[in-house]
């Protein structure tokens, strides 16, 4: 805990000044614990090194590293420097906004001097069959609660290191926080589960959820869109709130999406940031909603002849294939035509209105007047993220987060 006897005095400011606090145990694994702390202009501030990470805008930073001994994660370097020591390389980590962990030389280098510090994107527990032994190198990674393994049976610790907090993202055939139910008995990852009564593996999609009332609120789910066999379940996220749930959220992005292709959730990017991805290719559907997690506004389409359809059916097909589309929180003055492309020119779901042409995935009418639901396009025209404002050149959008789901 680091604070000032007179924090009440409004005239009082830190200067720009590094404090470096380094705690030594001995023990069998060879760990020790630093903290790294940068102030800069802060006229009152309480810094809590119990947390794991801060990295804020008014100066302040500082990550709570665990030091491991003989160990080397064995991923790309962001970038790789020569430094003075051990805090000198944490430092440049809690500088570098993409860094969650570093190597470290354990020696120094005989004619240039210094040791060799390495930054790295991502951590030990995402990359576990990476971290290996190694005589030449230390290893930084910032302590957070996965540093405890509270993730079971081949599971995945994910840190919120900014929250001090963590989640789990499960096996296939295992549920719960710390991953410690299955959904099969007899599944090869169940080595520590309870068996979950609740066969979320029969769902063919998050609405399918809700209708055999196993919906317990927005989150990851499992889905089998053939309602078959399990061998193709994947992990999708629910939103089992907006506009009476039951949504199957395809993809979350600030620029691309590639839908066809990008199918494969990952741990690493959970819904609402981009990255977020899982297979919506086989979901049946007559409804899609978009999210815009800048301003939280919502915007769904419901397909005026309800007649189901697939995306794996439509892509590069023109509009007048889908029809015509209502908007419920859209500008209703006209109705909307649905695109679902897979096309150099243009990929994703577009929702666009429908003002007496059809349009295909390389050609939008002209249309410079309707409301634009989109991501970008890879023509400079049509770079930036679209919602609810005209997506036409000369019209320009900037980048913004948005999700897309299907109902």
């Amino acid at each position: 805990m680091l604070s000032h006897e007179n924090c009440s005095n409004e005239n009082f400011t830190w200067h720009p000044i590094l404090k470096m606090f380094v705690i030594l145990t001995r023990a069998d694994s060879c760990v020790f614990w630093f903290f790294v702390i940068m102030i800069f202009r802060v006229k009152c501030e309480i810094v809590d090194g119990s947390k794991s990470l801060k990295r804020s805008k008014n100066g302040l930073a500082y990550a709570n590293f665990a030091a491991l001994k003989s160990s080397y994660l064995n991923i790309t370097p962001l970038v790789t420097v020569k430094v003075t020591g051990v805090g000198e390389c944490g430092k440049l980590c809690v500088d570098h906004s993409s860094c969650f962990s570093a190597n470290v030389a354990a020696y120094f280098l005989h004619k240039e001097g210094g040791i060799l510090c390495e930054l790295l994107r991502s951590d030990k527990y995402n990359n576990s069959h990476k971290f290996v032994v190694s005589s030449m190198f230390n290893h930084l990674s910032i302590k957070t609660p996965c540093f405890n393994d509270p993730c079971l049976n081949n599971s995945t610790c994910v840190a919120r290191y900014e929250d001090d907090y963590y989640y789990c993202a499960c096996a296939s055939g295992v549920r719960g926080k710390n991953c410690f139910s299955c959904e099969i008995r007899s599944h090869a990852n169940c080595l520590h589960c309870v068996y979950n009564l609740y066969m979320y593996f029969s769902a063919t999609d998050c609405s399918d959820i809700i209708s055999q009332g196993h919906s317990t609120g927005d989150g990851m789910y499992w889905i089998v869109p053939d309602g078959g066999s399990h061998s193709n379940a994947f992990l999708a996220y629910c939103d089992m709130t907006s506009y009476n749930g039951g949504w199957t959220t395809c993809y979350t992005t600030d620029e691309y999406a590639k839908p066809r292709t990008e199918v494969e959730y990952n741990a690493l990017f959970p819904y609402g940031t981009d990255g977020y991805r899982t297979n919506c290719n086989d979901i049946e559907f007559t409804e899609i909603i978009f999210i815009d997690h800048q301003t939280g506004n919502k915007a769904f389409f419901k397909r005026r002849n309800q007649v189901p359809t697939k995306a794996a059916s439509n892509y590069g097909t023109f509009a007048d294939r889908l029809g015509l589309w209502n908007g419920v929180g859209a500008n209703n003055t006209y109705p909307y035509q649905l695109l679902i492309c897979d096309h150099a020119f243009y990929s994703g779901f577009f929702l666009s209105g429908y003002t007496d042409c059809y349009k295909k995935c390389n050609w939008w009418c002209g249309d410079t007047f309707s409301m634009y639901f989109r991501t970008a396009s890879t023509d400079t025209r049509y770079k930036g993220v679209a919602f609810h404002v005209n997506g036409h050149s000369p019209n320009s959008v900037s980048n913004r987060l948005i999700s897309i789901g299907l109902r």
